[in-house]
């Protein structure tokens, strides 16, 4: 398994010294389908990221490619998936059971999301600074 997460992409501004905005195209697993033009299911949306370069030699209109650590994937699917899953699940159990009522369980099972979510918000800045990405001049 590859360490890195890596896409195609062109340099569309420079944001700091080191830093540049990077248009890469998101595509979904099917989109590279010989079919994919005929079928609904294959979508790809442009983006822009914020990555970093060690080569001093990038310019705007540059074929890059931008990467990150796996361990980044894992991190953002734990964050956004899982934790909310596992905390929606647990409210929703303990509250079903002392309240003896399911309804009143799932309610809390979703308004608990609320806090956590806003507690991401709260650490944003923190998180972003976590989840940095890095060019290199395409070969």
């Amino acid at each position: 398994m590859s360490k890195y997460i890596e896409h195609d992409g062109i340099i569309v501004s420079q944001v700091a010294d080191d830093k540049y905005a990077v248009k890469i195209e998101q595509r979904s697993a099917c989109a590279t389908c010989h079919a994919a033009a005929l079928c609904t299911a294959a979508e790809s949306k442009e983006k822009i990221i914020e990555a970093y370069s060690t080569s001093g030699t990038l310019h705007i209109g540059d074929n890059v490619v931008v990467y990150g650590r796996t361990t980044l994937g894992y991190k953002a699917l734990m964050l956004s998936v899982v934790m909310p899953l596992i905390i929606s699940l647990l409210t929703l159990l303990v509250v079903s059971h002392h309240a003896q009522n399911e309804l009143t369980g799932g309610i809390a099972a979703l308004a608990i999301l609320v806090p956590y979510y806003i507690t991401l918000a709260c650490f944003r800045g923190k998180i972003q600074r976590e989840f940095v990405f890095y060019i290199k001049q395409k070969r």
